[in-house]
């Protein structure tokens, strides 16, 4: 990493943007802004590439004015996306965790990524896959300049969209042999 350092330029400053979370509080007045959202490296690409050979949606325990701030960042003209799902629709998200069967047609196809564990409980852990949370330490560290930090998130989208790809093409049609096979 200390040779990248001396012969690459510094990664990209993340992209990111400035918005009001209603969970935080925050100034009424002059709705100023309470919250920053990094983009993790290769999250985009990631998502677009997975949108060519899967349905992705979005499940979140977010409120609705929350994730419709992240997709007009990240999907502006609404084409990654099947579905998405807020906690405004189904607030037993933050309880109970994320039930699949709420945007899932066929649990054989559906794969839940997620940082937090508990929410593959509805499920019994059999379509989780954990991903690695990505931290403001890690957004510290792509930021002033670390290749080592920016090539880490990279390998974790990267590791994302090669379970998404391989569950589309596993021979048995069933996701939950693949995420099983990943977490052993």
């Amino acid at each position: 990493s200390n040779l990248a350092a001396k012969i690459l330029p510094k990664p990209p400053d993340l992209r990111h943007f400035d918005q009001i979370d209603d969970d935080f509080p925050y100034d009424a007045e002059t709705l100023a802004p309470n919250t920053r959202t990094y983009f993790r490296p290769g999250a985009q690409m990631a998502l677009k590439l997975c949108s060519y050979f899967a349905i992705p949606h979005v499940y979140t325990a977010a409120q609705e004015s929350y994730t419709n701030n992240i997709l007009d960042e990240l999907d502006p003209d609404r084409s990654l996306f099947d579905k998405v799902i807020h906690r405004d629709e189904f607030p037993q998200i933050v309880r109970e965790g994320k039930d699949l069967r709420v945007g899932a047609d066929n649990m054989q196809r559906a794969i839940l990524f997620d940082d937090k564990l508990k929410n593959f409980e509805p499920q019994n852990f059999e379509n989780g896959i954990a991903v690695v949370p990505f931290t403001s330490g890690g957004v510290a560290k792509c930021n002033n300049g670390s290749w080592t930090a920016y090539l880490k998130e990279i390998k974790e989208m990267s590791r994302l969209v090669g379970i998404a790809f391989w569950s589309t093409v596993h021979f048995s049609g069933d996701a939950r042999k693949v995420v099983g096979w990943v977490r052993s």
